[in-house]
């Protein structure tokens, strides 16, 4: 299933040709250089090729006539990933450092950081897989045979608006099974309150399939209206919004739900 599936690589994410600092500058001059261009790092590059790159926060800290060169982070092992790295991956790495360098022959050929999972290739990866994994669900409670519309206790707009889809779309003559014209919160509901439902998708409890089931919810939100992805880049515990950490928790859930469904 997954090869049929939008794939996103650290390539597709990342800053390409990203903009370099001379080394020959004061820490004072990268500092403003950095600040007007807002970036937290650039590669910092001669005629050999990158000598490591200027990270503005530590540059704040450094005298400002100092010389630059001898204020630069290294560029090691460390902090690049390779340009073909899966979304998963790249998920992984960010939670760890919240950057990375992709290099080519002596070269950095681009900056890859956690406000990129915020761009189209991200998107467009997760709503393929989100986009299924409804097709999914929707199958799934087909075949449990789940009566749920009297089993589950929805108030009448509810199950009046999916009548309605239903009805056009049979006017149409594109009709599928009215579960299918339920919305993700819908499914998920019926999902999470039928034992042999959240069961099929690898989930323990069903505390645990309603909460990790409202969380693929409201990232399908976020993707379906455009709203950002990942809020903070940061990873502090007094931090609000999706984190890094939550991004790669829901991303797990959702591959998990997609590898026990397909």
């Amino acid at each position: 299933m997954t090869g049929s599936l939008f794939q996103c690589t650290a390539a597709d994410l990342a800053t390409k040709n990203p903009d370099t600092l001379p080394p020959d500058l004061s820490v004072g001059e990268a500092h403003e250089w950095l600040v007007a261009n807002e970036y937290d790092v650039a590669p910092v590059v001669t005629e050999d090729g990158p000598q490591g790159y200027a990270d503005i926060e530590i540059l704040s800290e450094a005298p400002a006539e100092a010389a630059l060169q001898s204020h630069l982070s290294t560029i090691s092992l460390a902090n690049i990933i390779s340009s073909d790295a899966a979304f998963g991956d790249v998920l992984t790495a960010l939670y760890e450092t919240p950057r990375y360098f992709l290099g080519g022959r002596n070269e950095v050929t681009g900056i890859l950081t956690r406000a990129d999972l915020n761009k189209s290739p991200a998107y467009i990866h997760l709503f393929d897989r989100l986009s299924t994994l409804e097709e999914q669900l929707a199958e799934l409670i087909i075949q449990q045979d789940i009566d749920w519309k009297t089993t589950v206790s929805f108030d009448d707009e509810t199950v009046k608006r999916i009548g309605k889809r239903h009805q056009r779309a049979q006017q149409a003559n594109i009709e599928l099974a009215e579960i299918h014209y339920a919305q993700f919160s819908t499914l998920t509901r019926i999902i999470s309150e039928f034992e042999s439902c959240w069961r099929a998708c690898g989930f323990s409890s069903p505390g645990s399939a309603s909460r990790q089931l409202n969380e693929l919810r409201t990232l399908r939100n976020a993707v379906a209206h455009s709203n950002l992805v990942l809020e903070t880049t940061s990873d502090g515990v007094l931090e609000q919004g999706r984190t890094i950490s939550d991004l790669e928790q829901i991303y797990r859930t959702l591959q998990q739900c997609l590898a026990a469904l397909g």
